[in-house]
């Protein structure tokens, strides 16, 4: 694993000083090619994207190419790469403004849909107080090439020893936490339904939300063409009491949300792990 994020971050590096030699149509041209070439080298993240998308399928009817969703994540990490901040429109952030007014801090949940590391630099251009909580990598190359392409103004915290009590004093002096939401690190998650079937979302950061009474704001940027965005910040999730009945009925709320734009934008989920345990489907 180490050696291939190695690997990843010289080919990364390489790709960013090709692609910026180009004009913005041949380099969006690149980049969803290079995606559709690498869902071939990695084979075992094709398939769970295909058991992902075939249940997804099952639940709403619409059928996507594995191609599509590699692509998309192409045309993203081009964007990431480059310098600058591609064009993005922004729906809801008066209603992140009042919750944040609260005085309970906020927790920004999303998920490996769209661009999620654009709605950091979205949180920084905005100039709150927030923190990034993030997966390291195991190699240093990696992490260092990828912080170095991170949103600046914003503090960022890794999950692991000491993350808990980061969490805590960010959101008990009001601050906001931007955490991706749809997959458990570093914990076992919770079963929920999701698109009928049961899945595993974390549950720390809806332990947080109820200890610290603090609204949870799903939120997410989405493609809406090469090198164009439209971020999305929904009605705030406030905790419903205490203990774990709050917990759950969070989860669940926030269940129902993810569903309803995994359904809308499936070639967007860039969830490189098979979410429900099934056999593949052929063809899609």
């Amino acid at each position: 694993m180490k050696k291939r994020e190695i690997l990843w971050s010289m080919g990364l590096a390489a790709g960013r000083t090709l692609m910026k030699r180009l004009p913005a149509k041949q380099r969006y041209q690149l980049a969803g090619a290079l995606g559709k070439i690498l869902s071939r080298l990695f084979p075992w993240q094709r398939r769970a994207v295909r058991r992902n998308l075939e249940v997804i399928r099952s639940f709403g009817g619409r059928r996507v190419r594995v191609d599509n969703v590699f692509r998309n994540f192409g045309y993203t990490l081009a964007d990431f790469l480059l310098d600058g901040t591609p064009e993005v429109r922004v729906e809801g952030r008066e209603k992140a403004e009042e919750a944040f007014r609260q005085g309970k801090g906020a927790l920004f949940l999303t998920s490996h849909l769209g661009s999620w590391e654009l709605g950091g630099k979205i949180l920084a251009q905005w100039g709150w107080d927030a923190t990034a909580v993030y997966q390291p990598y195991r190699s240093r190359a990696m992490q260092k090439f990828i912080q170095r392409r991170r949103a600046a103004g914003l503090e960022y915290l890794p999950v692991g020893k000491g993350a808990a009590v980061g969490m805590a004093r960010v959101l008990a002096r009001g601050g906001a936490l931007a955490v991706l939401a749809d997959r458990p690190f570093g914990e076992e998650g919770e079963s929920v339904l999701l698109c009928g079937r049961p899945a595993r979302l974390p549950k720390g950061p809806f332990v947080f939300a109820v200890r610290q009474g603090s609204p949870v704001l799903p939120s997410f940027v989405l493609l809406e063409g090469p090198g164009r965005y439209r971020a999305v910040i929904e009605d705030p999730l406030w905790p419903a009491g205490k203990g774990p009945e709050a917990v759950k009925e969070l989860l669940d709320r926030m269940a129902r949300i993810l569903e309803k734009y995994v359904l809308n934008h499936p070639d967007q989920w860039y969830c490189f792990e098979s979410v429900w345990k099934i056999a593949p489907a052929p063809g899609v």
